[in-house]
């Protein structure tokens, strides 16, 4: 699943491409968004989008006139940039601020692939989201007309301002969450928006937390280091599409044994996610994982019922570091 870091780059990538441009279509075949653009399609026409931004893991587009697109990529999804017109818009894969910075993007296709969830086309320029299977489009503030927007937490990478550390703990503490685990509280996204499970493992190795510690007994040193450690190591994945530092980085490219296949640099991104039965770079043991049960509010951004299986997430860590039995 796409997390914060993620799905930020995709709201830069379409803030760069449809900003200040006046809409020419807009499609959708979720079902909600599909009947809503039959009856008011007509009146997003010309009228032009105001700004791209996310909150953790949700992709809100703001229309003028109080209109807006709001998405969800869940496992699979993803959105790309098109030209339109043959003009230039951002390739936002490589790096989060090439949003600023023009280079070629393929034609927008003709033939809609099979993929498609939703299409928007602008004045030069176009999005289009693949395999997500929510997607809304209406009026008012989205905030009040999604559900599940309103109730979530600090944005793990605030847009403006720094991170809201205060009303982090203040929900992290709240009574009903002390007797549960810190590994299922950090997937909580009304705890805190925008962390998923390669950035909870990483958060949790380099606050040294085993992931079974119950939030109530959890002391002040380490939730300060939880407080100041997601935000980071979120900034970091952003910026560098990794959570390592470049020291580390550099000794998995130099060791061979430190990865599962030298010279990817996959491999090098991350201390314990996706690093099962290699040395813990801090302590040499290996790096183990299991499967930890999730907070319920955990999947409360999906629709429906989960299977059983759906509620148990794998937790990598090292179990000399982070004091596992």
């Amino acid at each position: 699943m796409p997390e914060g870091p993620e799905v930020r780059k995709y709201a830069n990538a379409l803030n760069a491409a449809l900003k200040g441009r006046a809409i020419k279509s807009l499609e959708a075949r979720t079902r909600e968004a599909r009947a809503w653009l039959m009856e008011n399609e007509s009146r997003l026409f010309g009228r032009r989008v105001l700004r791209v931004t996310s909150h953790g893991k949700h992709l809100i587009g703001l229309i003028r006139g109080g209109f807006y697109f709001h998405s969800h990529l869940m496992m699979w999804g993803r959105w790309q940039t098109f030209s339109h017109d043959g003009g230039r818009s951002a390739d936002h894969r490589s790096h989060p601020q090439a949003a600023v910075s023009s280079v070629d993007l393929p034609p927008l296709p003709l033939e809609k692939d099979r993929r498609e969830r939703a299409r928007i086309v602008v004045d030069g320029s176009a999005a289009v989201l693949f395999s997500a299977p929510i997607f809304d489009v209406g009026e008012g503030d989205p905030y009040e007309q999604i559900e599940n927007l309103a109730s979530l937490g600090p944005d793990v990478l605030p847009a403006k301002g720094k991170f809201n550390t205060r009303e982090f703990r203040r929900r992290l503490l709240l009574p009903e969450h002390l007797e549960i685990t810190v590994g299922a509280a950090l997937l909580n996204q009304r705890i805190l928006a925008g962390l998923g499970n390669y950035l909870r493992a990483e958060v949790l190795f380099n606050c040294g937390l085993n992931p079974w510690r119950l939030v109530g007994e959890l002391n002040e040193k380490e939730l300060r280091c939880l407080g100041r450690t997601a935000p980071e190591l979120s900034l970091r994945a952003l910026v560098l599409s990794a959570t390592a530092v470049e020291a580390d980085r550099e000794r998995m490219r130099s060791d061979p044994s430190l990865v599962y296949q030298p010279g990817r640099e996959y491999g090098t991104r991350h201390l314990v996610f996706r690093r099962t039965n290699l040395p813990c770079l801090r302590c040499g043991g290996p790096i183990k994982q299991l499967r930890q049960p999730t907070y319920r509010g955990e999947r409360e951004e999906v629709v429906g019922k989960q299977p059983e299986e759906e509620r148990t997430r794998i937790v990598y860590f090292c179990p000399r570091c982070q004091g596992v039995k």
